[in-house]
């Protein structure tokens, strides 16, 4: 992954993608590489509470090494028009045009050319790019679009750039990233993805799954016993109740990080999981703190699965 020109992060809405996509820019940068951190045409940047700063359409630091931007569409259909079109008289005119460019943003599946364009061409200028995809469905659709404009246009600059972003994604440096958590209709979500990405991005290779926010084994057999000796002979409200709520819900959360594991790990793809941050102790610093600890734990499992 560390060697990876490409990094596509998705998964659920919910699951922590926009963190892990910033984590894992911040390690690539810490490594030495040149490194850019991308949104996707959103209206407010998560990136302002993760790097400390919003993206923009032209890329902007955020510390040694580590660059972020916001690709929107406006900016990205003037790029592609200035690209395709050498005159730049003409280019003004149909931006200028309303009927010019409604028509342009009602063509289906120029949007997505548009955009994955962009991040194609920021590839060259950067060591690594991680892409901060949209959510699990809509960025299935975002990258199955070069197959859909391939075939509906025969000939012109749409049909060779589908050529080109279908070359990229199936390069063996382009790799994806789908974030999910222990819980089992994220789980469900994460392998239905799986299977569809393998049917709809052929190209693709293998993507690595990181289970977010897994609860490591802490409570022993005789522990497990002993809550439920201790629960079923304690009042609920009653003194230390609480204590063995919480428990309970411990152990609960440790058998629902294994069994999505378990589940995860027969899909046949990469696995990492993340143990939950702050669970030593407690968080300080806020979305950058947390940013900095994931991506010191993603370099920790990397190791603990390289010595494996």
């Amino acid at each position: 992954m560390l060697d990876a020109r490409l990094i596509l992060v998705t998964g659920k809405g919910g699951t922590g993608k926009s963190t892990v996509a910033a984590a894992l820019g911040r390690r690539a940068a810490d490594a030495g590489k040149r490194t850019l951190v991308v949104e996707v045409d959103v209206r407010q940047s998560a990136m302002s509470g993760l790097l400390g700063r919003a993206a923009s359409y032209e890329p902007r630091p955020v510390g040694p090494r580590l660059d972020v931007c916001n690709i929107t569409w406006d900016r990205a259909l003037e790029e592609w028009l200035e690209r395709s079109i050498p005159v730049q008289r003409v280019v003004r005119l149909i931006l200028r045009n309303r009927l010019v460019a409604l028509f342009l943003d009602a063509t289906p599946g120029l949007r997505e050319i548009v955009g994955l364009s962009r991040i194609a061409s920021l590839c060259e200028d950067y060591d690594q790019v991680v892409v901060d995809m949209p959510a699990s469905g809509h960025a299935l659709a975002l990258l199955q679009v070069p197959w859909v404009a391939r075939e509906l246009v025969a000939e012109g600059p749409i049909q060779q750039r589908a050529g080109e972003l279908i070359e990229l994604l199936g390069r063996p440096d382009t790799r994806m990233v789908l974030v999910g958590l222990p819980e089992e209709i994220v789980v469900n979500e994460t392998l239905e993805l799986l299977g569809r990405l393998e049917v709809m991005v052929p190209v693709l290779a293998p993507p690595l799954v990181l289970l977010n926010q897994v609860a490591p084994p802490s409570i022993t057999a005789d522990e497990r016993a002993l809550l439920a000796r201790i629960g079923a002979l304690m009042p609920a409200d009653g003194p230390g109740g609480e204590l063995v709520a919480a428990g309970r819900w411990e152990a609960e959360l440790e058998d629902a990080s294994r069994r999505a594991l378990d589940r995860l790990a027969g899909a046949g793809a990469g696995l990492l999981s993340i143990p939950r941050l702050g669970a030593q102790g407690g968080l300080q610093g806020g979305p950058e703190a947390v940013v900095i600890q994931l991506a010191r734990a993603l370099v920790r499992e990397q190791a603990a699965g390289e010595g494996a």
